[in-house]
């Protein structure tokens, strides 16, 4: 995604300047200054050269949409006009809008900055509310960061994103999902609108399972065919042996798509066996990707190379550290080639039971157990206050729903799914794709996750709504192997059945234990995590991080990875752990 810049004319302009020619220095382009009377916008290029998209009137007014954008199925600049001349703060609704995004609305000496229907695309802001923009380096660049915030350091190597309006920085939030940002000459206001993801109560009450897998269909009808009649056979699927990538394609092929399929593993993978099955079935061109097979770098190029990382990645990535030897940047660019378009499914399960969870109520307390307690507490400091960390979570898990009850319903658990995870884990890893240019995600639209949350669960476990939901649109596609050891719409084997069964039976606080289980002893990390390599990047003593865990105890490599992603985050700004 092409980023923006908005900030006051007078403060931190050296640090502005400083910034603009840093990331040209690492592949992003000053693409315009706009001048806004007191503040000033800049708009930069994505690291494929695409600019951002710039619709502006006779009179002054202007829109602009970074990421992927349409309006009224359009994604040209006439989509754009639309908006700008139907736009009105008080009407807005998302509705009709798809991507992930942000627009910048300029609109009777007004600017607003609006985020996608899911909130995703994450809006920075300075607590003095003097710069914003969707780059979380462009803020460590430009506002003078002082402290990491503890909380979202934690949840950082725990979880391996940050959830909430917090970031990694004291000082910087993000914007409230489902908000707009109006700025004036005399202020700035949150404005806090209705979501456009719905949620029915007798969307399904009583419908049978073939009845709610047409329903969801012909919702994803609403989001596949624009992305089909707007690029055709230019998308690249990102394929797998698994449900997500199997329905998207089902939905591409139904609507007129023949994709190419990309695929990642070694020659005897089992995703790279099926992708390469399906892609021979059906004539379609694929691509296996071995990350395996990369070339090692010299420590003396390393350097280089993990700056390169921390600006295309912004910062940091989800689930893993900037560390590699240019890997995966390299691999995400060349995505992009020939003006391929990338379709990813990340969040289609919001069709299955993801947090395999019992069909009850449960604490809010007991889902942080479940699903984000991956820590052995003896390998954090003293700084680590486990009765806040659970606290914060819930609370923040309890506010992206719009609940104040501690006991949270089954169907509100569901929800967890699209509006926590999603937005905040999905969301962050959408936005960095998008930082190599254009990309799909459809399983984030609001009209894709409308009324999932309350889908009878029978219907979500072991994928049989998934699967049922590909063989109605295309059986054959259902009927090819997955990697789960049967046919998507095929019966579920006794052994899965159990397995499954077992593992969404286990008490919360089992599952807490589990990571300390399966992390007993010290893993190797990979070799960009080796003394040779990581030595020339950061202290490796970690004299910052070391205050937030005992590193000699961190068992997890990729753990390790995160710890080493902050440690080089605080070096390069000198922050502190307040």
């Amino acid at each position: 995604m092409s980023f923006f810049v908005l900030c006051d004319k007078e403060k931190f302009q050296n640090n502005v300047e400083r910034h603009i020619n840093i990331m040209a220095e690492n592949g992003f382009s000053k693409y315009l200054t706009i001048d806004l009377g007191s503040k000033k916008l800049i708009l930069f290029n994505d690291l494929s050269g695409n600019t951002p998209a710039l619709k502006e009137a006779e009179n002054g007014d202007f829109i602009v949409s970074l990421g992927t954008f349409s309006y009224k199925g359009s994604k040209s600049l006439l989509g754009l006009s639309s908006l700008l001349n139907n736009f009105n703060a008080e009407t807005f609704t998302w509705q009709e809008m798809t991507g992930t995004y942000v627009v910048i609305l300029r609109k009777a000496g007004c600017t607003y900055l609006i985020s996608d229907g899911l909130g995703c695309s994450q809006i920075y802001v300075d607590s003095q509310q003097c710069v914003y923009s969707n780059s979380f380096v462009s803020m460590c660049d430009i506002t003078e960061p002082k402290f990491f915030d503890t909380q979202a350091c934690y949840e950082y190597v725990i979880n391996g994103a940050v959830f909430g309006n917090k970031s990694l920085l004291k000082g910087v939030s993000t914007l409230p999902a489902n908000s707009i940002l109006k700025i004036t000459s005399q202020e700035t206001q949150t404005l806090q609108l209705t979501s456009p993801v719905l949620d029915s109560d007798d969307c399904a009450a009583h419908m049978t399972l073939d009845q709610v897998a047409s329903y969801h269909c012909k919702q994803l009808d609403c989001v596949f065919e624009p992305v089909a009649s707007a690029y055709g056979d230019n998308i690249k699927l990102s394929f797998s042996g698994g449900f997500d990538s199997r329905l998207s394609l089902a939905m591409l092929m139904r609507h007129g798509v023949k994709p190419k399929l990309f695929v990642y593993g070694n020659d005897n993978d089992e995703d790279v066996v099926i992708a390469q099955t399906v892609a021979k079935a059906e004539s379609l061109e694929l691509e296996c990707i071995n990350k395996s097979k990369a070339p090692v770098i010299e420590p003396d190029s390393y350097n280089e190379i993990t700056q390169a990382n921390f600006y295309a990645f912004d910062g940091w990535k989800v689930e893993y550290g900037i560390f590699d030897f240019g890997t995966d940047r390299s691999d995400r660019l060349k995505r992009h080639a020939n003006e391929q378009i990338p379709l990813n499914g990340s969040l289609g399960e919001i069709y299955r039971n993801f947090f395999y969870i019992p069909n009850k109520k449960m604490r809010a307390q007991d889902v942080v157990s479940t699903f984000y307690s991956q820590y052995n507490r003896s390998a954090f400091s003293s700084t680590f206050k486990e009765t806040e960390y659970r606290q914060e979570m819930a609370a923040c898990m309890k506010s992206a729903i719009n609940s104040s009850n501690e006991h949270l319903e089954r169907y509100q658990i569901e929800q967890l799914y699209p509006h926590f995870r999603g937005r905040f884990w999905t969301g962050r890893d959408a936005q960095l794709n998008q930082r190599f240019g254009k990309m799909l995600f459809p399983f984030l639209e609001p009209a894709a996750i409308s009324n999932t949350s309350k889908i009878p669960l029978n219907y979500k476990d072991l994928g049989y709504l998934q699967g049922r939901m590909i063989s109605q649109v295309n059986s054959r596609l259902a009927n090819y192997p997955s990697d789960y050891g049967f046919s998507l719409n095929g019966a579920r084997p006794l052994k899965y059945r159990l397995k499954t069964f077992l593992s969404t039976q286990r008490p919360p606080f089992t599952r807490k234990l589990s990571f300390r289980l399966k992390n007993r002893h010290k893993e190797t990390p990979d070799m960009p995590l080796s003394q040779p390599y990581l030595s020339r990047v950061i202290d490796e003593d970690f004299p910052i991080m070391r205050n937030l865990f005992n590193i000699d105890l961190i068992n997890s490599a990729k753990q390790y990875g995160l710890i080493a992603t902050l440690e080089y985050l605080g070096e390069r700004y000198n922050l502190e752990v307040k």
